[in-house]
């Protein structure tokens, strides 16, 4: 393959309009690149050149003069959970899944639950579109760093509750707190600024979102000029 599996396998779904700008900076030069079916044609119209094909050729993806997962068109599982397969598989524990997100709404919120999937198996996944960074946390301690930088971090619960809760490095420190399924008591957080954020769970897991990249608002006032 050429590329050493201790590096990012990037994964790439078929859904164009959720892709951050300045996405080629996300992307590094070793990074193992596995198309998602249509998820091919957006990674060479990006300039990217995949390594991989994953998918059954019925959302404008090909597999020629790559290797290749073929499957059925009619089958369990979606292209993509199958591509987050073939990484792992290949050995790869840093995942980052773009074109994910911002299509069809089951798509979209069975990607989100992929991340689950990557932690249980041993990786680290993230999901990024064009305004949100996502990424699954369990019990345990965590360092986020606002690279590259966000306004604002949210905590979303995914058990009914989630014990223990500490934020430090932020806006609005928490300190072991407990979190409700359904409660907004964790969004619009912000990560200080030259701070490493921490974040510590006792019990339950997360989605922690970084959201409203700083460089679209730069842009957004530069436009208004």
């Amino acid at each position: 393959m050429g590329k050493s599996q201790e590096n990012r396998a990037v994964l790439i779904g078929a859904v164009s309009e959720s892709l951050p700008p300045g996405l080629k900076e996300r992307i590094h030069p070793d990074d193992f690149i596995i198309c998602a079916d249509g998820g091919r044609a957006l990674a060479e119209r990006l300039g990217l050149h995949p390594d991989w094909y994953v998918g059954d050729n019925d959302s404008g993806g090909r597999s020629e003069g790559l290797p290749a997962t073929l499957l059925p068109s009619e089958k369990d599982v979606s292209d993509m959970e199958m591509a987050v397969d073939q990484a792992l598989q290949l050995g790869y524990r840093e995942l980052l899944l773009l074109g994910c997100t911002g299509g069809r709404g089951d798509h979209h919120l069975a990607n989100l639950g992929l991340l689950e999937q990557i932690d249980q198996r041993g990786g680290h996944g993230i999901l990024l579109d064009a305004s949100n960074e996502i990424r699954f946390l369990g019990p345990g301690s965590h360092q986020i760093e606002n690279q590259p930088a966000y306004h604002y971090l949210g905590l979303i619960p995914l058990d009914a509750v989630v014990t223990g809760v500490t934020l430090t490095g932020v806006r609005y420190p928490l300190d072991q707190f407990t979190l409700h399924r359904g409660s907004t008591r964790s969004v619009s957080n912000e990560i200080l600024p030259g701070t490493i954020a921490g974040v510590t769970i006792r019990a339950g897991h997360v989605y922690l979102i970084r959201s409203q990249p700083i460089s679209i608002s730069i842009h957004k006032r530069e436009d208004l000029k």
